[in-house]
């Protein structure tokens, strides 16, 4: 069976396994034409055999890598610009196109570029760390010999005594006595420095040295001396010190502007060639693994079907093999089958909230067509306000025409989501909480039944009928939107060939919900009795009548739960399954009910917040017309900062809410995203191109 057809039903792309076999002398060749040709997953081989040709361009690419990584450390550079650079100070990201015959090419041009400014920048900074250090040293030697710069005398001279010890030192006030009294028989004469430290001379028999040193070393105090370079007088050393600390400081600042001159010239070369020698040590990497064979080099990988045929006429020079992935073939198989999403253009916007729970397996339905209209629907429905989705609109439009990569789909995202803000606010007539009866697209009756904040006369009141109206309609978008992820398992497990576990594990879930919702509409219309077979009054939303609809999902539900509570058990007894014990299967059955009933309960409850942010929403711009009106000229200023708050504040806190329901909620019924995703060859570039000759 090939995975072909279901993969396109999946939403993942057809795959087909390539392996090229061409003379190891032309190998660099074939490294050039996967570059080019991007799309390539390649396949991990258990014993890898490295091309000796492109491994020392591996090597030299990553050496040139270092390089200039490093440079752009040394110098500071941001390797992007902050979000709020972009967005807000229009900062672009340029590219720059490199062309080259080939990978050594391409890495000596890009050597030949970055040697002199790397050797330049490596040249500045020692220099800067050596006056750096060279005005640290200085200031330290300076603040040991403040205390004595008043002193006109030679220190040094008080060392070449014969027959006396003599020690000049500092010391706090408290220990000069305690000094004294150590060393009896010495004289020791202090001055005081200030409030804290004295000046001690200490003078003793030079035949006592070691006592001394005793004495020294338990006060902790160390004898005052000027380096040999400077000049012994501690009044004149201090003034030469001070002198150095000086110029060195002033060596230090040319540096740092000779490097920020050297950063604003050459920061739009060194970001990059920095990303260009990283792409080449990342794809060499890659190629360089090429089998076993002596005279030639081979590599295996995957490639979109799509693309079989030009994959095929840009490797016709060397030996092809393509061959379709069949599931067969890899069943058991340590080797894995990446996933590569196919997505038409914006779905493939949404992919980024997928891959917030993961990858889609090969078995698995990708459900980013599924995220594109709910999340947004979601999205609109907890944000609904013509005034804040026509700012987030244009917010998100700023963000798409200056970002890039991942920025720019965020942008995307929050388009498609304040155009749903917008239209669900003109569905019920609200502009930055107040009314908009002109643009109102419902009907006056309908709008009083859905509305939170109604405005009678301009005076805005909290509707009871429409918050409790607002509240059914979540539940029912939360049923909605877990039976499609309870069926989707279904789907799945079917097509997968898991027969046995859909009849007794999936398909009686789906309908333990479907009919536990049925039964909850038929407990309403009973007023709230569960003897549901009383009335024969038509159920609520459905318009069954209750005693039918009642008794058609009693039957539905116990059978579920029965089928949940022994069929597995009742598979093992019967060899439809394997793995377990009856008796464990019996008591994981029980467990299980149990665990859907409250799971249901909970995840269908969970929706509830669709309308509690509404309300919050609804509730927020409630206070903030009441108490700063537009009608009073002072309240502008700060209605407006206030509005723009609610804005960035509700965004963020809906978008939570929104991913929250999805990863938590819907995700968890069908989806686990445990699949590899399809690696390119040839990484994302932002800042460069590369045209090959």
């Amino acid at each position: 069976m090939e995975w072909g057809g279901a993969l396109q039903i999946l939403g993942l792309a057809r795959l087909s396994k390539v392996t090229v076999i061409a003379p190891r002398s032309e190998y660099e060749g074939v490294a050039k034409a996967l570059a080019k040709f991007e799309e390539f997953h390649r396949i991990e081989q258990t014993e890898p055999n490295f091309d000796p040709a492109l491994q020392e361009l591996t090597v030299k690419a990553v050496r040139l890598f270092a390089i200039a990584d490093q440079a752009v450390k040394d110098l500071g550079i941001q390797l992007m610009p902050g979000t709020v650079d972009i967005v807000f100070r229009g900062v672009k990201v340029t590219r720059r196109e490199f062309q080259a015959e080939d990978w050594d090419d391409l890495l000596r041009k890009a050597e030949t570029e970055l040697n002199p400014i790397a050797e330049n920048v490596r040249s500045l900074k020692a220099q800067l760390q050596k006056a750096a250090k060279q005005e640290t040293d200085a200031a330290t030697l300076k603040a040991a010999l403040a205390t004595v710069s008043s002193l006109s005398l030679d220190i040094g001279s008080l060392s070449g005594l014969q027959r006396l010890k003599v020690v000049l030192t500092t010391a706090e006030n408290e220990k000069v006595p305690e000094l004294r009294n150590s060393l009896p028989g010495a004289t020791v004469l202090s001055q005081q420095l200030g409030d804290a430290y004295s000046l001690v001379l200490v003078v003793m028999q030079k035949s006592d040295e070691a006592r001394l040193d005793k004495a020294m070393k338990a006060l902790e105090l160390k004898p005052l001396a000027i380096p040999a370079g400077l000049p012994q007088n501690p009044a004149e050393a201090f003034r030469r010190v001070e002198e150095e600390e000086r110029e060195a400081a002033e060596s230090r600042v040319k540096l740092e502007q000779a490097l920020e001159e050297v950063r604003a010239k050459n920061e739009g070369t060194l970001l990059p060639i920095r990303e260009l020698t990283g792409v080449a040590r990342d794809v060499l990497d890659e190629a360089r693994v090429s089998g076993g064979l002596k005279w030639f080099a081979m590599i295996s990988g995957y490639v979109p079907s799509s693309r079989e045929a030009e994959f095929s006429r840009q490797f016709s020079r060397w030996i092809v093999n393509v061959e379709p992935v069949r599931r067969e073939d890899h069943e058991g198989r340590d080797e894995k089958v990446p996933s590569l999403l196919a997505n038409p253009p914006g779905f493939e916007t949404f992919e980024l909230i997928t891959e917030q729970q993961g990858i889609p397996g090969l078995e698995e339905v990708d459900p980013t067509p599924l995220i594109s209209f709910v999340f947004p629907i979601f999205f609109g429905l907890m944000f609904g306000d013509v005034g804040h989705g026509l700012i987030l609109t244009f917010f998100a439009l700023l963000i798409r025409s200056r970002g890039t990569g991942s920025l720019r789909q965020w942008g995307n995202i929050f388009l498609v989501a304040g155009i749903s803000a917008t239209v669900f606010g003109a569905l019920v007539g609200e502009f930055f909480g107040s009314a908009l009866n002109l643009y109102q697209v419902l009907s006056p009756v309908t709008i009083h039944q859905i509305q939170i904040i109604q405005h009678p006369l301009g005076v805005d009141t909290p509707n009871t009928a429409g918050i409790q109206n607002v509240m059914v309609i979540a539940i029912l978008i939360g049923i909605a939107h877990l039976v499609t992820g309870l069926s989707l398992d279904v789907y799945q497990a079917w097509k997968a060939g898991e027969k046995t576990e859909v009849l007794v594990g999936k398909l009686p879930t789906l309908t333990m919900y479907v009919s536990g919702v049925g039964y909850g509409l038929a407990f309403v219309g009973a007023g709230y009795s569960f003897n549901v077979l009383k009335t024969a009054a038509p159920a609520p939303l459905l318009g069954i009548p209750n005693d039918v609809l009642g008794g058609a999902s009693l039957a539905v539900l116990l059978a579920s739960m029965l089928t949940l509570f022994c069929g597995k058990a009742v598979a093992i007894a019967t060899g439809k399954m394997t793995g377990g014990s009856v008796a464990g299967a019996l008591s994981d059955g029980g467990l299980e009910v149990f665990e859907r009933i409250s799971q249901f309960l909970s995840n269908t409850i969970s929706y509830v917040r669709l309308a509690i942010m509404l309300l919050v929403h609804a509730v927020l711009l409630l206070i903030v017309n009441t108490y700063f009106p537009l009608s009073n000229p002072v309240m502008i200023a700060p209605w407006i900062v206030l509005n723009c708050l609610i804005i960035a504040f509700e965004a963020f806190v809906v978008y939570v809410q929104d991913l929250r329901l999805h990863i938590y909620e819907f995700f968890t019924k069908f989806y686990r995203g445990t699949g590899i995703p399809f690696r390119k060859i040839l990484p994302d570039r932002v800042r460069i191109d590369i045209k090959w000759a």
